[in-house]
């Protein structure tokens, strides 16, 4: 499959109107919205915007042409998936989370082939499932620490010489985790040998500017707002402090940074949980809950951490074993198997 042979169906207004023209790949849109389980009234109004959505669907798919679709979940999906059975066109899905969506539990029975992230979710895939990991941008399985070190630490102002704490919590960052990594410096305070790289959101960066430069007395404090280039970031870390997305665990597992997960805790199945916790039972992560992530709790376990070089490099070695460098071409021998 070459990359010209690629198309995206998306919304105007989710990141993929930006991300795929930017990768060089052409996208078209559908007008569809999510359907939010907390308000059952406006059921009928999403259903009438979905039906419309396979109908705009199909009108692009004809046009197109396509061997297969491949169905990433959301609520984007669904419409693209129903009109391609319309159009007897064959259909992969892939599902990064360790639980099914509610696109993919509807879209599964018209699948030829499922895809998933976890060995734990082969079982609920059933006999069309396939594990081939969770797909990645090309420089995570290609990272270099050694090449991205230097130019990184000189970057965000950080010691070569110091143990490094990554913190993050997705592009908007985190409460729970903001709040208590803010903490850690005034705690850290006597550590001439401890510095924490902060990436806090757009939000949340407004809110602790005032710190974003400054180092209380031996511990260095680094805030920023974004990181572009993840990989720098990774390479400057000894240790994360993070969600449980499922992207963000791949990452991980590729780039063997050790971690210290705090799922996002209002998920109705807790998949962040229980993505973590296959980490964690890897030897990979330790898992701490939202409710108990306090400057004070992680001040003191990942000072623990950071001390043990031997057992944060066992960490790093537990979370490689987890690493899926070839998910992309995994996936991609997926979908070829099912063109006619």
């Amino acid at each position: 499959m070459t990359a010209d042979s690629v198309s995206f169906i998306g919304t105007a207004t989710g990141a993929e109107a930006r991300l795929v023209p930017a990768a060089g790949f052409p996208i078209q849109n559908i007008s569809v919205v999510g359907f939010d389980r907390s308000k059952p009234w406006l059921l009928p109004r999403t259903a009438a915007r979905a039906a419309g959505a396979v109908g705009e669907a199909r009108g692009i798919l004809s046009s197109v042409s396509p061997d297969a679709v491949v169905g990433m979940g959301g609520y984007v999906s669904l419409p693209a998936v129903l009109a391609a059975r319309s159009l007897k066109v064959p259909v992969v899905l892939h599902e990064q989370n360790i639980v099914f969506g509610l696109a993919h539990k509807v879209s599964k029975p018209f699948a030829a082939k499922v895809a998933v992230s976890f060995e734990d979710t082969l079982a609920d895939a059933g006999s069309k499932g396939v594990y081939v990991g969770n797909p990645v941008a090309p420089e995570f399985a290609s990272f270099s620490r050694s090449e991205k070190r230097t130019a990184a630490l000189a970057r965000f102002g950080l010691e070569p010489t110091r143990k490094t704490l990554l913190v993050f919590g997705g592009s908007q960052g985190a409460r729970r985790i903001n709040e208590a990594a803010s903490g850690l410096p005034e705690r850290w305070s006597a550590r001439s040998d401890l510095q924490i790289l902060h990436i806090a959101g757009r939000t949340a960066f407004q809110e602790l500017k005032d710190q974003r430069l400054t180092s209380r007395d031996g511990c260095i404090y680094r805030v920023v707002d974004f990181v572009d280039d993840m990989t720098q970031a990774y390479a400057v870390a000894d240790l994360a402090l993070c969600r449980g997305g499922a992207t963000t665990l791949a990452e991980l597992a590729l780039v063997g940074l050790p971690a210290i997960v705090v799922p996002y805790p209002y998920h109705r199945d807790r998949q962040q949980e229980r993505q973590a916790r296959v980490a964690e039972r890897a030897g990979a992560a330790i898992v701490l809950d939202d409710s108990a992530t306090s400057a004070d709790s992680l001040s003191t376990l990942a000072a623990q951490l950071l001390d043990d070089p031997a057992r944060l490099s066992r960490m790093s070695q537990a979370f490689a074993t987890l690493a899926r460098p070839d998910a992309a071409d995994r996936l991609a021998e997926v979908v070829r198997s099912v063109v006619r």
